[in-house]
């Protein structure tokens, strides 16, 4: 059985939540899938999992100026927290086909991890320093500066 992809928006500015295409195939496995361009809006230029993170632990805790990241949590789960200085909301990535877009000038934290969490991180630009953005009340300057998202 295949699903379609539903793309939905949250109260985040620019968030978007993905439910993936996926084959339900109970014989030999199911499948779930993402397309360039098409279901994302960029073609990913850097790709990284971070797992093995103490539950306790928060990854995150910071926007970008510039990239645009796409997160889903391919095992276990962890929850992702998404802020635009005006709005937040708080997600439970727990299954292989739920995904979120976080585009630039949003700030993402991810906690409460389960001991088996892989979260898959698709990013829209090469890792840059300078595109980070790790000081909160720096960012909400920007925000009320009305900081560019490019």
């Amino acid at each position: 059985m295949i699903q379609g992809l539903v793309n939905e928006a949250c109260s985040v500015r620019g968030v978007r939540l993905f439910e993936m295409r996926h084959v339900v195939d109970h014989a030999r496995g199911n499948l779930a899938a993402l397309e360039y361009n098409r279901d994302l809006p960029f073609t990913p230029q850097r790709c990284f999992l971070t797992y093995a993170i103490p539950s306790q632990q928060t990854r995150g805790e910071h926007a970008h100026r510039r990239c645009a990241q796409f997160l889903v949590c391919a095992h276990g789960e962890c929850h992702l927290r998404v802020d635009d200085g005006e709005n937040c909301e708080e997600f439970c990535l727990n299954r292989p086909t739920f995904g979120v877009l976080v585009p630039p000038m949003v700030w993402a934290t991810e906690h409460l991890h389960s001991d088996d969490s892989v979260l898959l991180v698709l990013a829209s630009h090469p890792y840059d320093p300078e595109d980070y953005i790790r000081d909160y009340r720096e960012f909400l300057a920007m925000v009320a500066a009305g900081g560019t998202r490019a």
